[in-house]
């Protein structure tokens, strides 16, 4: 912290430091280890490409998103069509057993056009699911160059998941990192103003998804 105090002396300039530690699904701490970490100053530049990035983005997501409403609607009425033809032939003294996808349910429920509407429509909704995926992807992809072309400095976290910038101008700034820990992804995109001094901000599971690249 000393030496902190020593390289941000200066009162143009402070230092950020921080650990990148969240708790996973099973209650364990995990700490991000040699993680890159970002710190993108603000500036007409920046602000300008980042917000075109973003309606970029939501320009192409939105109709994605309102196909993929559309189909999930469909598929959700052609299985509650399925579910009471399987009531209606119970009703009749079939007795109902668990969920299975075989022409002997087709058969019971007497209508294979109900079990064709029903794989039909999930196909379509694995497609349009697939779809806002693939332009989530693409859109991130070209926000990560952005933040890595504007970033004013760049550290690795070390083995403990701690992260130190120092000389960082005061003004308003923006951190930027991402972590894959098993099988879930963490993004930080925290804006923050930079003071003189030593600041500290953590990246923890309550901070990150501040990114508008979601669908």
């Amino acid at each position: 912290m000393a030496a902190l105090l020593v390289l941000s002396g200066c009162s143009r300039s402070g230092a950020l430091s921080g650990d990148m530690v969240v708790r996973t699904p099973s209650g364990e701490v995990a700490r991000g280890a040699r993680v890159s970490v970002f710190l993108v100053t603000s500036s007409d530049a920046f602000e300008g490409e980042w917000d075109e990035a973003v309606r970029a983005f939501r320009e192409e997501v939105a109709p994605a998103m309102d196909a993929q409403s559309a189909a999930e609607y469909k598929a959700a009425e052609a299985r509650l069509a399925w579910d009471r033809a399987l009531a209606a032939r119970g009703k009749s003294g079939w007795r109902r057993g668990p969920w299975t996808l075989t022409l002997r349910n087709t058969s019971a429920a007497g209508s294979q056009e109900r079990w064709n509407a029903v794989r039909a429509t999930d196909g379509f909704v694995f497609q349009a699911r697939k779809k806002v995926w693939e332009i989530v992807r693409t859109h991130e992809d070209r926000a990560h160059e952005v933040m890595q072309k504007h970033a004013a400095q760049r550290v690795q976290t070390d083995e403990t998941g701690h992260y130190v910038l120092v000389n960082v101008p005061t003004g308003n700034a923006y951190v930027y990192a991402r972590w894959r820990e098993g099988k879930k992804d963490f993004v930080w995109f925290i804006p923050i103003e930079i003071r003189s001094g030593t600041q500290s901000v953590d990246l923890t599971q309550d901070n990150q998804r501040r990114w508008p690249f979601l669908p």
